[in-house]
């Protein structure tokens, strides 16, 4: 189950950040605006890079729960709190602003920050987070 959480919220951010990469903003994503092409229907594979993640053995960071964006190929590991603020970044690079802003979007949602406890209550059922 732990995997269905994490492929969900893989492949909406690449949505989002494709959706960036072809001229549509935030604003236009909140607006309901979206690009639209088409393409070969193939198996999903992440076209940025970045992953979820929730480690069995994570903690809590201020009295809160927290996830990480993890993007391996650029030794970029940042831990973000579940609302929509970034605690740190391991690495030598940052998060670039538009990648910022669209993890922050993202996860703004009411349905993927249920998503996302749901995910860490599975990861981390000693430390279970309520709504």
């Amino acid at each position: 189950m732990t995997e269905e959480y994490e492929n969900k919220l893989n492949q909406g951010l690449d949505y989002v950040l494709d959706q960036l990469a072809h001229g549509n903003t935030i604003e236009g994503l909140k607006n309901g605006r979206v690009w639209m092409g088409f393409e070969q229907v193939k198996e999903w594979k992440s076209k940025f890079g970045f992953q979820f993640q929730i480690y069995s053995n994570d903690h809590f960071i201020e009295n809160k729960p927290h996830f990480h964006i993890v993007k391996k190929s650029d030794g970029i590991d940042c831990r973000i709190f579940f609302f929509f603020y970034i605690f740190d970044c391991k690495g030598n690079l940052a998060l670039d602003k538009k990648i910022r802003e669209a993890i922050i979007y993202f996860v703004s949602d009411p349905k993927r920050q249920e998503i996302l406890r749901e995910f860490w209550n599975k990861k981390n059922p000693e430390l279970k987070v309520l709504s």
